[in-house]
């Protein structure tokens, strides 16, 4: 889940209110396409719409009154390189080594 990375996990306020938009788009557009083959799965999944546009809401505001710490200003809702980002996989992570075990 893309989403939920660029929120919980890197922390990027302004680049997951983007993601919230688009993701909200792309199921307006589901919805249409199988309303258009089944008008009763396209209301059931209308419903959920009322959901994600609180979600996108909340997002945005959270957004707006959390500016950056040190500058004062809101993040980009554009990615892109920040020494306060920094995506590490698992398996980049340093792993202590057998040696310093030992020795502890």
């Amino acid at each position: 889940n893309l989403w939920n990375t660029v929120n919980n996990v890197e922390r990027r306020l302004g680049f997951s209110v983007i993601l919230l938009y688009l993701l909200w788009l792309t199921k307006v557009a589901t919805i249409v396409q199988l309303y258009r083959v089944s008008p009763l799965a396209g209301k059931l999944l209308a419903i959920t719409m009322t959901w994600l546009t609180a979600a996108a809401a909340l997002e945005t505001n959270t957004w707006l009154i959390n500016p950056d710490a040190l500058s004062g200003k809101l993040e980009p809702l554009i990615p892109r390189k920040h020494p306060k980002w920094k995506t590490v996989f698992r398996w980049e992570q340093q792993q202590p080594k057998e040696d310093e075990e030992a020795s502890t």
